[in-house]
């Protein structure tokens, strides 16, 4: 496990000219939240393993004035029993205020992999002036591929509680602090905490990602896993193992990015290899230049940890075909993933290879099902909300393939019900037409809006700051608020706030620096907004 005594540097970097770059002590204020989120980008932190950042925040809890450790085990293995709830008591005009409850997360998506730490974190500014923070070299702004994740989600959140916790100017209020594990994999701390740990009945959720919007409504979801078999065979004699790689795809959040046209890695390797396919294509027309090919295939496979709630960007195949064919059959696939790139504009980085190995294969028929199969598979945006043509109700993201194993995973989402229940339905019965069994596991509810006291509060201060009428949504990806709220049967007024994040869960990962002073300045004026009647 990498250690935590290298500190992360911050520059400035212009993307108009070739800058020398230069360092910055202080790059985004409040200085307490930017100093615990650059001491948080050192300290190893995945979901599941959040460890060393329990213990950060554990370290700042003891260091400030008539904070109350309500609940923290550093034994603890269940997620529910891995959680941090912290009190700092109401004092003067508020000593007998109810609570006021902040919650982040303490884990973040790993990219490329969990191998990132202590993060190498600089800053940049856009061709507008604005300030970012990304991690990764230098020139990642422009080559994802050589970017990390930041772990602004939610490593923002967790610093503004700590920072929030010893702000003098809010001492006399009630705040209760929520730290959770395991959003990111399956939201196991909020979806296993004892309920009677909290005490607070207006639940603030700092894990949202743009900076002047309130959500107070998000979609539930679960996992698909379709299971089947297939045949080996030999590689025929005189043929040749090639395995072709995607990379350099945006990727990004299964919610938030479904609908934004980025392309799947997985399902790119898919139409690439039945459109090569002799028995599943008829596009092969004597004159175009581009054949098609006896192709067996030998495996196929996501090249990054498979997280569910990310668009997969990178993914391989090895495939078997007649060695007489290999160099047209190269020809052809540079000239179709070129083709792609141009086609395909939001991902202009897509990078391909192709190299000769040696490997059984499937046969041609289970070669053939599997592709089809994949086709077939739901991956994009299923509904629209009804009258709204900008909020995604219904979604499937492909998330991965593990060949060896013959598991096909898929991760939906949906704020309804029944749309939920028609998508599961619809995989079911194609994987039925190719003797695949498919079941779901890793459920979560959604979370249904509701108009509330909070919410009217938090539109009344984001108004005054952000000059917004109406700075309410609901959002199409799990949170954590679905858990607390069904937790505490719909008697928890909860939104989720935050400041603007581009890109989670991929090496694009960026926070805009800008927001997180009007962020810190909005939940402080909320929380006195709330305890206003009480003055």
């Amino acid at each position: 496990m990498p250690g935590t005594e290298v500190a992360s540097e911050l520059l400035l970097i212009s993307k108009t000219e070739e800058p020398e770059l230069k360092i910055l002590d202080d790059f985004f204020e409040p200085k307490a939240v930017h100093d615990h989120f650059m001491e948080l980008t050192t300290r190893y932190h995945p979901s599941g393993e959040e460890n060393q950042v329990r213990e950060y925040v554990m370290e700042c809890a003891r260091k400030i004035e008539g904070v109350e450790v309500i609940h923290y085990d550093s034994e603890a293995k269940d997620p529910g029993e891995r959680v941090i709830v912290l009190r700092r008591k109401g004092s003067g005009d508020h000593a007998s205020d109810p609570y006021v409850t902040l919650q982040a997360h303490m884990d973040m998506v790993c990219s490329p992999d969990k191998n990132i730490f202590p993060l190498k974190v600089f800053g940049y500014l856009d061709n507008e002036g604005a300030k970012w923070i990304k991690a990764g070299d230098t020139d990642s702004i422009t080559d994802p591929k050589k970017g990390t994740t930041l772990g602004a989600d939610d490593g923002i959140g967790v610093a503004t509680i700590l920072a929030i916790l010893a702000d003098n100017n809010l001492k006399d209020y009630p705040i209760e602090c929520f730290f959770t594990v395991q959003e990111e994999t399956d939201m196991g701390g909020a979806a296993n905490f004892d309920k009677s740990l909290l005490i607070g009945r207006k639940y603030i959720n700092v894990d949202a990602e743009v900076v002047d919007t309130i959500i107070y409504g998000s979609a539930g979801g679960c996992n698909v896993q379709y299971e089947g078999n297939f045949a080996l065979s030999s590689v025929p004699c005189g043929y040749t193992n090639l395995k072709l790689s995607i990379s350099g795809l945006l990727g990004g959040h299964s919610g938030i990015n479904i609908n934004s046209g980025r392309l799947n890695a997985i399902k790119v390797l898919t139409e690439i290899l039945i459109r090569f396919n002799k028995r599943l294509t008829n596009l092969d027309v004597e004159g175009e230049g581009i054949k098609s090919y006896d192709l067996r295939l030998v495996s196929l496979q996501r090249d990054e940890d498979p997280i569910s709630n990310k668009i997969p960007s990178c993914a391989s195949a090895i495939i078997a075909i007649p060695g007489g064919d290999k160099e047209e059959f190269v020809n052809d696939f540079t000239a179709y993933c070129e083709a792609l790139k141009v086609q395909s504009q939001p991902e202009e980085n897509l990078v391909y290879e192709i190299k000769e190995i040696t490997q059984n294969s499937l046969d041609e028929a289970s070669t053939d099902s599997l592709l089809c199969l994949l086709q077939q598979i739901p991956h994009g945006v299923i509904h629209m909300i009804p009258g709204n043509t900008s909020l995604v109700e219904t979604s499937s993201n492909l998330a991965n393939i593990a060949l060896q194993n013959m598991l096909i995973n898929a991760s939906n989402r949906s704020s309804d019900a029944n749309s939920m229940n028609a998508l599961i339905q619809m995989q079911k019965s194609i994987g039925e037409l190719f003797k695949y069994s498919v079941g779901t596991s890793d459920s979560y509810p959604p979370w249904e809006p509701s108009k509330s006291e909070l919410l009217d509060k938090a539109q009344n201060v984001y108004k005054e700051i952000y000059h917004k009428e109406d700075a309410a949504t609901v959002i199409h990806a799990g949170l954590e608020c679905s858990y607390v709220v069904q937790k505490y049967d719909g008697k928890i007024d909860c939104i989720s706030i935050g400041p603007t994040i581009l890109n989670p869960h991929t090496g694009s990962e960026c926070l805009k620096a800008d927001t997180v002073g009007t962020f810190y300045n909005a939940v402080t004026s909320l929380i006195q907004e709330l305890f206003q009647k009480n003055a």
